[in-house]
């Protein structure tokens, strides 16, 4: 390590310079300074003297700060390796309660504020500076800010020292940066029990690094409005920080469908437009003129991983008796669920006869679909993949062939569509790095489908009321104008990237709520199994120790990284809940 301090002073001066001044463009470059200035040889001297101190085990026992980085960066990796190196005295190591008061950094308020971001943005600036050294193509600050609400239990604890109550929502005093600006609330404003939390994650887009963002309360569901008022403050914080926002993406649900179309000065479903110059009668234009950054965009896209599920659950209402009765036009018969049922029925009698089943993954909970399969990706994606697509192509080919053939070969064609939109497209593991990649190529391919599917409804009936909650032979309008709005902005997007980026990629993967969603289960799992009010702002602090202490990627390769500790921000919580 001394030998690592000198080389760097000596030999890259001017490159740590650099680090410094970038750090200070971002507001952060006190802190990467207070990091270098430590002094780590001393710090390895108190190392030693803890481990000849205090092998008492003693509750009066004094730890460095040196012990107490070392330990967090040991417990955030595996917590029963910590105990089993206390235990064996192994190394002399502070306790769990010890550790917890030493993590008072990372308790962040509900709400935007530079706090809750600036330590992960100092080490966003060391990371670019790193990538920089190794010949690695530098990160740009340009990314992708992903939102999510998660339903929180309700509850309330007194902190006898600070004098406050834990749990509550947000009230009008501490969003008035948000109510002058953006919404009025009803008064009297008086505190509620949070019940939503809405959490926000920003994602850089020319490299693999995250940010936990800010996260806002709210004792009922969240409308349009908060929502609209939140994005633009977090988007805002992000800028500030000299973080660029140039996608935000979210799931499809009501009000966030409406949040888009208000950002973008539109209500109601999206209508045929005549008169486009694109030639283009679907063309949508879900993006904005980002406020604190004109004149660059920010475009709006739905989590691809909800809209797959939107599309295979609209397939299902189209069983018999369901909402929907697909069907293409006068030439063409009805189509739908009625032949996922027949696949299935095939692969129960090939199980029977012991023969290989085709998709061997189908389970019959995939096909009656209940609540809650259709809420799990996992149903969704099978429906769309090679396997269901190759039985349902062989079925149509059958010689003699089957009376069914020509519905089912319609239901082939949906899922081939979805096929390319989602596992070729929105979801695909392959780079897109120019305006001819083939991810978009599919993405064309398939909502074409979709498209020529409502242009001969249209054709047959120039009246056909495809924006109607009551029509059965097209997709329910929300998830149309959804898809909509995924087509048409991810190919803006791109455009608009490699414009500004010239020689960077797109990964298509890294544009997913499902990351939102993982912090969620990540906080679960660190809340004990259960999020609730309270223990949100704690679960979120053991995530972001967890993610300072054990490396960006923390349970990504971890047994081949450096032990990291060095860059924790450390300061002992002075207060306590009782």
């Amino acid at each position: 390590m001394c030998a690592i301090l000198n080389k760097v002073e000596e030999v890259d001066k001017a490159e740590l310079e650099k680090v410094f001044a970038e750090g200070d463009n971002h507001g952060v470059g006190t802190q990467i300074r207070e990091v270098w200035t430590i002094d780590k040889r001393q710090q390895l001297a108190q190392f030693k003297v803890d481990q000849d101190r205090n092998v008492t085990g003693k509750q009066s026992n004094q730890w460095s700060m040196i012990t107490i980085r070392i330990a967090l960066a040991i417990f955030t990796r595996s917590p029963a390796a910590y105990e089993a190196l206390k235990s064996f005295k192994i190394l002399q190591l502070p306790s769990r309660s010890t550790l917890q008061s030493y993590t008072g950094t990372f308790l962040h308020e509900p709400g935007v504020s530079n706090q809750c971001i600036a330590d992960q943005v100092a080490r966003y600036v060391m990371f670019k500076a790193e990538c920089e050294k190794q010949g690695k193509r530098k990160p740009q600050s340009d990314g992708v800010m992903i939102f999510d609400e998660v339903k929180v239990a309700c509850q309330l604890i007194w902190n006898s020292r600070s004098h406050k109550l834990s749990g509550l929502a947000m009230t009008n005093k501490d969003m008035s940066s948000l109510n002058d600006i953006y919404r009025v609330l009803k008064e009297p404003d008086s505190p509620g029990q949070t019940s939503y939390i809405l959490q926000f994650l920003w994602r850089d887009l020319t490299s693999s690094y995250d940010i936990v963002g800010p996260y806002f309360t709210s004792k009922e569901s969240v409308d349009a409005q908060f929502i609209l008022s939140c994005v633009l403050e977090t988007v805002h914080l992000f800028q500030t920080c000299g973080l660029r926002t140039s996608l935000i993406v979210c799931d499809g649900s009501p009000a966030n469908l409406t949040t888009i179309k208000l950002s973008h000065g539109h209500s109601g479903a999206y209508s045929v437009i005549s008169d486009t110059a694109s030639n283009d009668v679907y063309e949508v234009k879900p993006w904005m003129v980002n406020p604190f950054n004109p004149p660059w965009l920010i475009y709006w896209m739905i989590c691809p991983t909800h809209q797959l599920k939107n599309m295979i659950n609209v397939l299902f209402s189209s069983k018999s008796g369901g909402t929907k009765l697909f069907k293409r036009g006068q030439h063409h018969g009805v189509f739908g669920w009625n032949s996922i049922i027949a696949m299935y029925q095939r692969e129960v009698s090939r199980a029977k006869q012991n023969l290989t089943r085709m998709v061997p993954r189908l389970k019959e909970v995939h096909v009656v679909r209940d609540s809650w399969t259709k809420l799990n990706v996992s149903p969704a994606k099978i429906m769309q993949q090679e396997q269901v697509l190759g039985e349902l192509f062989w079925y149509t080919n059958q010689d003699p062939l089957p009376a069914d053939s020509d519905t089912t070969n319609e239901t082939w064609e949906y899922l081939q569509a979805c096929h390319k939109l989602f596992e070729s497209g929105f979801l695909s593991h392959d780079k897109v790095d120019n305006m001819d990649s083939p991810v978009l190529q599919n993405i064309d391919d398939g909502y074409k489908y979709f498209t020529s599917w409502l242009s001969t409804l249209l054709e047959e009936d120039s009246d056909y009321p495809h924006v109607s909650s009551n029509q059965k032979s097209f997709l329910s309008w929300q998830t149309w104008d959804l898809l909509c709005i995924d087509v048409y902005s991810f190919r803006a997007f791109c455009k608009d990237f490699f414009a500004k980026h010239p020689g960077y990629f797109v990964s298509p993967l890294r544009i997913s709520g499902s990351a939102v969603e993982s912090l969620f289960s990540q906080f679960k799992r660190n809340a004990g199994g259960k999020l609730d009010s309270c223990n949100y702002v704690t679960a979120r602090c053991a995530h972001l120790v967890q993610q300072c202490a054990s490396g960006h990627h923390s349970g990504v390769g971890y047994r081949d990284e450096t032990l990291t500790y060095m860059e924790l921000p450390l300061h002992k919580k002075s207060y306590g809940n009782s």
